[in-house]
């Protein structure tokens, strides 16, 4: 499955899975559950399975619902 990181200005940093009809854009929603609408996609990608799913300098604002979400 592919993961889009996103950002909410000045927020958290969430993940959401890709858009199933267009994979380089994210699904309507976030793991956690919040709209993906007005989130700025963080130019980002995992380098592969078990690697982290957000940058290290964006780890203090990891959205702590979304990191439970991929832990499962």
């Amino acid at each position: 499955m592919a993961i889009i990181v996103l950002q909410e200005l000045d927020a958290a940093v969430h993940a959401a899975p890709a858009d199933p009809d267009v994979p380089g854009d994210p699904d309507d929603r976030t793991f956690c559950g919040r709209p993906t609408l007005g989130m700025e996609p963080v130019p980002y990608e995992p380098a592969g399975p078990g690697a982290p799913w957000l940058p290290p300098n964006l780890r203090r604002r990891e959205c702590p619902d979304c990191a439970a979400a991929l832990r499962t």
